[in-house]
């Protein structure tokens, strides 16, 4: 089918007993493409250790399966932010090995790092995705004015809302400075109507899906660990409420996670 799950975590401790299962399963589910999304030094360097194997024939269950990473540092880790930390993502962009720096932003639910240093975060990091010219992998968790002001302030250029959480004004904002809306498991949730309207609406060459996998696991399987392959369940939910066929939709959100991430078409 050549679906994109355009945000994962599946080189994470989550997956180390049952890795090559899981993308052996996404072929079956007829996905192809996996952005890994590194959110701190660890989990940046898993991602790059999976892709790396995977490149090397490793992994041959999983051939046609293609998987790149990316780099940031999560609003939660913030405070932890140093020039080394910047510089490894810097170097990691000069040789190629990330799509996208990130995953970044700002999130005022938690604060496990003050705003103040989030906001300090993830300035450096639209300022690093600017100078290296890839796109922003970007987290909103209630701060959805301030994320949106500080990508204007500082000149962001592309990216993607990762889990977009907000309503049809927000999304007009961000498609406004040319951001991709990235659809999750919440479309599946009975209560989540306003994501459902976002998802009808985004113009069809500015929408991907994800999963956030381990995390944001889609109805009927709540409770259990998400992963890459269940990003179908989110496509057909999206191409349902857009009111298309999922071959087509799949067709479609692949091309945009491929201009989106600056990746050459599957032969």
């Amino acid at each position: 089918m050549g679906l994109t799950d355009t945000h994962c975590h599946v080189q994470t401790s989550a997956f180390n007993n049952d890795r090559a299962a899981v993308l052996r399963a996404c072929r079956e589910a007829g996905v192809d493409t996996l952005i890994c999304v590194g959110y701190d030094l660890q989990t940046w360097r898993q991602a790059q250790e999976l892709v790396a194997t995977h490149a090397s024939g490793l992994t041959p269950h999983a051939s046609r399966l293609r998987l790149y990473a990316t780099a940031g540092l999560h609003p939660h880790d913030a405070k932890d932010l140093t020039p080394a930390l910047l510089d490894e993502i810097r170097g990691l962009a000069r040789d190629g090995k990330i799509v996208a720096v990130g995953e970044c932003g700002l999130d005022f639910f938690r604060n496990l790092s003050s705003p103040q240093q989030q906001r300090a975060a993830f300035v450096a990091q639209i300022e690093l995705a600017n100078e290296t010219g890839l796109p922003l992998v970007v987290h909103d968790r209630d701060a959805h004015e301030s994320v949106v002001e500080l990508l204007r302030q500082h000149g962001a250029r592309k990216g993607v809302m990762h889990c977009f959480s907000g309503d049809w004004e927000l999304a007009k904002q961000c498609l406004d400075l040319n951001f991709y809306i990235s659809i999750a498991g919440p479309v599946t949730y009975p209560k989540n109507d306003a994501l459902r309207d976002v998802a009808a609406r985004v113009p069809a060459d500015h929408i991907v899906v994800e999963t956030d996998c381990p995390y944001l696991t889609p109805q009927p399987f709540r409770g259990t660990r998400n992963e890459p392959a269940m990003v179908r369940l989110v496509a057909e939910e999206v191409a349902r409420l857009r009111g298309t066929d999922i071959e087509g939709f799949a067709a479609q959100s692949t091309r945009n996670a491929e201009a989106l991430f600056g990746l050459s078409p599957l032969g």
